[in-house]
């Protein structure tokens, strides 16, 4: 996953007292300050005090709002992410209410709430407001480098989404925004190969992923402090490419360092630390250490539960990791519980027609199909092939994965009739690839 951006602003705008705009406009960016070098309660007391007195300027004054934006920011770094929620919400309208380059900051606010929403796996909320951020600033300028942060940060959601095609050219729109205003050593370059190199990790390109994810690595360590906690993100996403080739004690090292270094920086409850938690089981996992593996889930759960991020995607993933330990100690009921609680939340989070729910339908077509449960298994597989359908097309290369596995299940049944008319669909999709 690549680094997501949230924006704070600066303090402007107009009101009587010229003395308390100055005094109110230097408090707010010395909160700004003092959040930046990782002073999160002296921070949070100064916007709250900011706040407090911004409450009574006049009406159309944006000081409230931009009090509440850059707290609602940070709120989202510290993972506190309903009370960010809120106070963006707040802020937003009268950014809204904006006109001409003044914009620019409805379309800051509009990516910020956009944020929270994907990481607490509202997509479809986050979708359109990422959408709408984009196309304010593309009206103001469409080559201004701030319209990358959006683009960025849309790609990341899309990559969660199982939906890498899309995701790959908004990735590389954003690097060359950033590369070509800012050089190739600017620090949102490497957010930008990491959101690249994941979106071709999905696609299957793992040699130029890997080349991606290194590159980014290799940036933030020239440029950022040892121990800064962006550094853990390249780190993180690396091991899961390198995971992918079956590298597993390399991913694993990657992974606890990028562990350590957001656990020192966010501490141990931080949610940011629950994929990474989640990563490092499945590598346990494949070397055998399935106790190990079990206590990662169940922390990395803990931590997007308690931080109100059950409901994205990645919460899905730890829970289906620990069905699958379940699976293999015989555990089915368990298993099946929480095979179930995973697909109810990528449902909700995907919305009912994404593609990517369709493997979550295999997943459990598969574990009902081992336990000769068939008919369960065939109502999943035609729900994959139904929303396969729906987001590629019923002549689809995708349809015809789901189609055989449905093929291969009515063959185990002795239904032929059924079997040979999925077969003589399937070539009929392939003959249309001709």
């Amino acid at each position: 996953m690549g680094r997501v951006f949230f924006v704070c602003l600066m303090a402007c705008g107009l009101f009587a007292q010229t003395s308390m705009v100055e005094e109110w406009d230097s408090r707010l960016d010395h909160a700004t300050l003092l959040a930046r070098q990782g002073k999160y309660a002296e921070a949070e007391q100064a916007y709250l005090a900011l706040i407090g007195q911004a409450r009574g300027f006049p009406a159309a004054d944006l000081r409230l709002a931009k009090a509440w934006n850059n707290l609602g920011a940070l709120y989202y770094q510290l993972g506190r992410y309903e009370d960010a929620e809120r106070l963006y919400t707040q802020a937003l309208p009268a950014y809204q209410a904006l006109h001409g380059m003044a914009r620019a900051s409805y379309s800051a606010v509009l990516n910020n709430l956009a944020e929270v929403h994907r990481v607490r796996g509202n997509f479809l909320e986050a979708e359109k407001l990422y959408r709408e951020a984009i196309e304010v600033r593309e009206k103001i300028n469409p080559r201004d480098a701030e319209i990358a942060a959006p683009l960025n940060n849309l790609a990341v959601m899309l990559n969660q989404q199982g939906r890498p095609r899309e995701a790959e050219p908004l990735a590389r729109r954003a690097l060359r925004l950033w590369e070509s205003n800012y050089g190739p050593k600017y620090r949102q370059v490497a957010a930008a190969l990491n959101t690249l190199g994941e979106a071709l990790r999905l696609l299957e390109r793992y040699d130029e992923s890997e080349q991606c994810h290194r590159r980014a690595v290799e940036l933030r360590r020239e440029i950022l402090s040892p121990n800064d906690p962006e550094i853990a993100t390249g780190l993180g996403n690396l091991g899961s490419v390198l995971y992918r080739e079956g590298k597993y004690t390399e991913a694993a090292r990657l992974y606890r360092e990028a562990i350590a270094l957001r656990e020192k920086a966010l501490g141990p409850g931080h949610p940011k630390l629950a994929i990474l938690l989640n990563n490092l089981g499945t590598a346990m996992q494949a070397m055998g250490k399935k106790e190990e593996a079990e206590d990662l889930y169940r922390r990395a759960m803990a931590i997007m539960e308690t931080s109100g991020a059950a409901g994205n995607p990645d919460y899905a993933k730890a829970v289906e990791n620990l069905g699958d330990l379940f699976v293999r100690a015989g555990k089915v009921k368990g298993a099946e519980t929480l095979y179930l609680r995973a697909l109810a939340v990528r449902e909700k989070s995907f919305g009912p027609r994404s593609g990517a729910l369709a493997d979550s339908y295999e997943w459990l077509a598969d574990f009902y199909l081992r336990l000769g449960r068939l008919t369960e298994a065939e109502r999943y597989l035609k729900r994959a092939i139904a929303t396969r359908e729906g987001a590629f097309g019923a002549e689809s290369a995708e349809v015809v994965r789901s189609l055989k596995l449905l093929g291969e299940l009515y063959t185990v049944q002795k239904r032929t009739a059924q079997a040979e008319s999925v077969r003589r669909r399937v070539d009929s999709i392939r003959h249309s690839f001709r």
